[in-house]
This record gives structure tokens, sequence and C-alpha cells, in this order.
């Protein structure tokens, strides 16, 4: 081949390159990209919150039933301290929405009372953190007076365009027990009152009131799962061998008409050393339960089960939106609870003495009423209600448990889980030596 030859074709080759390039170069530049889909809420939740507009006299009233020994209706009054926690945020973010608690002493009376005590100073809404008949009391109370109300821990029966819930519904707490329950064909029911849904299958039953002592109810409940032998009737010949029942209950129910009660049976049952999963009602997840289980030297270790909509402590640890807003709740427990000067909610100890039990569901209510306010630019308490049936919440808006939607009475959006019990200490409240050691989980501990 001549130079020119060489040379012509060599320019060929190169021309053929560069068009190859830009073809790359083009198609690489114009691939279309896959779009990421945006986070809800920004990688960190700040503890401070803010609220543009809130008025600078905005308050909240705070219904409660004090007491520590077992009274109808307190068993969430440490649950409640929760609502310190959201004020504190709204404060540290330039708000400063103001809390006044009432006491109602535990009746549906008092409870009015109470109520009309708020309305007479000036409160845009109220938070019913009681149970039971004062609760609701309560709640009608506010619907007279045009109050604002949510109940965090109680469902109302007939609830006001006003009033509101965020407690788990009924139907999803029979769903989630069913759930607890799958593959449990010989359920034993243990009971102090209280009540169950009558869906949930229940094979035999063990009431309280026809034993002399709840060691002797444990006894036959430990008996019925085959954890323990069956003495020989006293009539039997001598000789006679204890025997083991032959189709031993595979999980048991208990149910108590308080939390403290619950307990009794709990510890009973554990001393025993009844092995199947005791199935627990709600007022398990209460801090009443876990103070006087730990008073009664009862364990979380163990098969105890529960239920409760997805939103404890150990929802910080998850990677997503909704631990973030827990996470950024329990920094500010910790945060609020190193300040000796910030009191409770009655204002007679330091909100310290409480922050183990604060909960989401008390503070998610604050935060709702407080972004309401905002949103209306008034304390008008009808102006308030109106723009809270208007708005929904997510951990953007500041929530530590799941999401809100207060367009209709029963606001909580997430369904009720099965949860279990745990010792382990999670780190993420401030180091509490009297507090007691049980934390919920959505899954059990491995073995």
């Amino acid at each position: 081949m001549s130079s020119r030859s060489r040379l012509i074709a060599l320019i060929i080759a190169g021309v053929a390159a560069i068009v190859v390039v830009a073809i790359v170069l083009t198609v690489t530049l114009n691939r279309p990209k896959v779009a990421s889909r945006p986070d809800p809420v920004a990688a960190t939740v700040p503890v401070a919150l803010k609220a543009d507009g809130l008025p600078k006299d905005f308050s909240i009233g705070v219904v409660l039933t004090l007491g520590r020994s077992g009274e109808p209706g307190s068993e969430y009054n440490r649950a409640a301290q929760g609502a310190i926690v959201a004020a504190q945020r709204f404060a540290r973010g330039g708000s400063t929405p103001t809390l006044s608690a009432q006491n109602d002493r535990g009746t549906e009376d008092g409870a009015s009372a109470a109520v009309r005590a708020l309305a007479e100073q000036g409160v845009s809404g109220v938070i019913v953190t009681s149970t039971g008949p004062q609760a609701l009391a309560a709640a009608k109370t506010a619907e007279e007076l045009g109050l604002p109300a949510i109940l965090p821990y109680v469902e109302p029966s007939d609830p006001a365009p006003t009033t509101w819930t965020t407690r788990p519904s009924g139907a999803s707490v029979e769903t989630a027990l069913q759930t607890a329950l799958t593959g449990k064909n010989r359920v034993l029911l243990v009971e102090d009152g209280g009540q169950i849904p009558a869906s949930v299958a229940i094979s035999q039953t063990l009431s309280l009131g026809g034993f002399e002592e709840v060691t002797a109810l444990a006894q036959e409940a430990a008996i019925r799962t085959g954890d323990q032998l069956r003495p020989a009737a006293e009539d039997a010949p001598a000789g006679a061998e204890s025997t083991r029942i032959a189709e031993p209950a595979d999980a048991v129910v208990v149910s108590a008409a308080t939390p403290q009660r619950l307990v009794r049976l709990v510890q009973a049952l554990q001393s025993r050393d009844v092995s199947v999963p005791l199935i627990l009602p709600e007022g398990a997840t209460t801090p009443a339960f876990a103070y006087s289980l730990a008073e009664l030297d009862g364990t979380a270790a163990g098969q105890l089960v529960s239920v409760a909509p997805a939103g404890g402590d150990a929802t910080a640890l998850q990677k997503d939106a909704q631990g973030r807003g827990m996470s950024a709740f329990l920094s500010a427990v910790r945060l609020v609870s190193g300040d000796p000067a910030i009191k409770n909610l009655s204002d007679d100890a330091p909100f310290s003495a409480d922050a183990w039990a604060a909960d989401a569901r008390s503070h998610d209510a604050v935060v709702a009423l407080v972004r309401a306010g905002a949103a209306a630019g008034s304390g008008d308490p009808s102006k308030v209600g109106a723009a809270l049936r208007t708005l929904s919440f997510g951990p953007g808006d500041g929530l530590a448990g799941p999401e809100l939607d207060f367009s209709r009475a029963a606001a909580l959006s997430a369904e009720t889980i099965p949860v279990y019990a745990s010792p382990q200490d999670l780190g993420l409240r401030p180091p509490d030596e009297a507090a007691p050691r049980l934390v919920w989980v959505p899954a059990p501990a491995s073995p």
C-alpha cells in the first residue's frame, strides 16, 4: 500500500472513531434517568418545632386522672407527660403554647367540672388523657362548650364533629389479637374482669372469682397448659401418681379490668412457670402495667404479647420518616429531662421523674392542636376545631407516632399489630435506675 493510501485509511479510521465516540456520548448524556423518590422528611427531624401564625396566648387544657394506686383512668397519667415534651419543642422554635391541667378525680362529675374550669381559663382545646366513663363525660362537656377535644387513649362511642380519638379502633385491636393467636387452637382465658372481643376463640376459661387466691388460679392455669402436673385426687388409690393433662392449652389470653389487676395475673402465671405465650390486652402497654410488674418482681422476659399501633420507642431505630420523627421526640425527652426547672403536668414534680413514660400519643395531640391554631391564626376554639377538621399530619409536621388524619373522628391511620415485651434498655431515654425495664417491640426477640 502506498503512503498516500495508508494516510487516507488512517484518516477514515480516525473519523469513524470520532463518530463512534460521539454516538456513545450522545446516548449516555441523553439516557433517561430513573427519578429517585423524594424522602418526605429531612434526613434529621429537628427537636425544635415552629408554628408560624400561632397566637401568643394560645393554651391547651389537659384532663388527667391523678393517682398511682390503680384508680380507674389513671393508667395513662404518666404517659400523658409527652404533652410537656411537645410544648417545650414549640417553645424552642419560638412559639409558646401553654398547658393547663385539671384532675377529673376519677368521676364523671369531676371530668365535667375539669373541662368547665379549663374553658373558663380560655383554653383553645382540650386533651383528655383519662379513660372510662369520666373520659367520655369530659368529651361530652367539651362538645357542649364548643371546645375541640382529642382523646388519645379512649374511643368515644358517638363523637361530635369537634371530638377526635387517636386510639386504635376496636376492630383494629380485634384483628391484632387474632393475629397474635394465629396457629393457636387451644386458648385458655384467665380473667379478672375486663373484656375481650367475642371473635377471639376461647376453648376454656378460668375466672379469679372462682378461686380463693390468685396463686390457686395460676396453679390451675399451669396445669391446663401442661407446665404443672395434676395432683392425684384425694380419694385416689395409694401410690397414684400425678398426671399431665392430655391436650394442654397452647396460649393464655389474660384479661383484667385495670393494668394493676392484669399484672397480678401475669406475675402469678410467671411464678408457676407458665411457658406458653401470654396474650395481653392494650392495658399491658401502659406505664402503669410496666411499673406494677416491676413492683411485683414480674419480668418482661418470656412470651408476653400485647397489641398496639407501631409507634413505640423501637420505631426510632427505623431508617425512615417515622423513625426520624420518633428519634427527634426521644431527643427532646432527653433534653427536657435535663432541665430540673421543667415540671410535670400537675406541677408537683420535675418532668424527669416521668421521662421514662412520656409517650408519643399525648405529644402528638399537642402537636395537632398547635398546628390547627397556627393554621387558623387564632385561639378561638371554634376556629381551631374547624381548622383541625381539614388537617392531617405526619413526621414532617413533628409527629412522633403514626400519621393522623383529622378529617375523620378516628384520626389514627396505622393498623394495630402484635407487640412483644422485652427487658432490653434501648438507651434512647434518660438513664433512670427507678424506671421499669420493659419495652414493647414489633418482633419477638431472637431465642
